[in-house]
């Protein structure tokens, strides 16, 4: 079901000036209100490809880096090291991405809708154009999130070839398990990590208490 960008503008309806002999009036103006609705579109497909080459991007440098010299795997000592880690270096990545995100998509679109509503607030423009901008504007956020979310996913997965970071070989019990290249597993690794920090939390928290039900059980 697609969402939709309403703009509402409200004002006052003029009242005729009174004439000289004419009591004082105390006269309530009704509110004159005028709505418009757009339907916002989902991200365009230029930005889906976007992002998706940025994540192949990153799969593909992973495997140079395996291709040349595996690295060796990171050992952590516990399940809560790890995923420690996994939250330092998500974290790591959204600093260093954020400067980046000024040259993202969305720009425009925020200036576009401050003028169409500015314009609407002062009797030159539409609530429709208004809506339109709006619904511009919500498009670009959309486009915004899917490059964000391709480029932090393709650092990240360069990120844990270079250093070693492979989450399934961590959690691995047996230190040679290879089920899983740790090319595959770099991306797997960069997954998790582009998600952000919130999801990652959430994961975390999942797993925790999955853990201390099998405990109790």
């Amino acid at each position: 079901m697609a969402t939709m960008a309403v703009v509402r503008r409200t004002g006052t309806i003029p009242q005729q000036a009174p004439a000289k002999d004419a009591a004082p009036q105390q006269i309530q103006t009704p509110a004159d209100a005028e709505t418009a609705a757009v339907p916002t579109m989902p991200a365009h497909l230029w930005a889906f490809g976007v992002g998706l080459a940025l994540v192949g991007g990153g799969l593909l440098a992973a495997w140079v880096i395996w291709s040349n010299g595996q690295v060796n795997t990171f050992r952590a000592t516990s399940e809560g090291s790890i995923f420690a880690g996994l939250v330092v270096v998500t974290a790591a990545v959204e600093r260093v991405l954020e400067p980046f995100t000024r040259w993202m998509p969305g720009r425009v679109a925020q200036h576009r809708y401050d003028w169409a509503m500015a314009a609407m607030e002062n009797g030159a423009g539409t609530t429709a154009a208004a809506a339109k901008a709006k619904a511009d504007l919500e498009q670009a956020k959309a486009d915004k999130g899917i490059i964000a979310w391709g480029l932090a996913t393709g650092v990240a997965t360069i990120m844990s070839a270079s250093g070693g970071f492979y989450l399934l070989h961590m959690l691995a019990e047996n230190p040679q398990w290879d089920a899983v290249p740790v090319w595959i597993d770099s991306l797997i690794t960069g997954l998790i990590v582009g998600s952000g920090t919130k999801p990652l939390h959430d994961v975390i928290s999942r797993v925790q208490q999955t853990k201390e039900k099998a405990q109790l059980s």
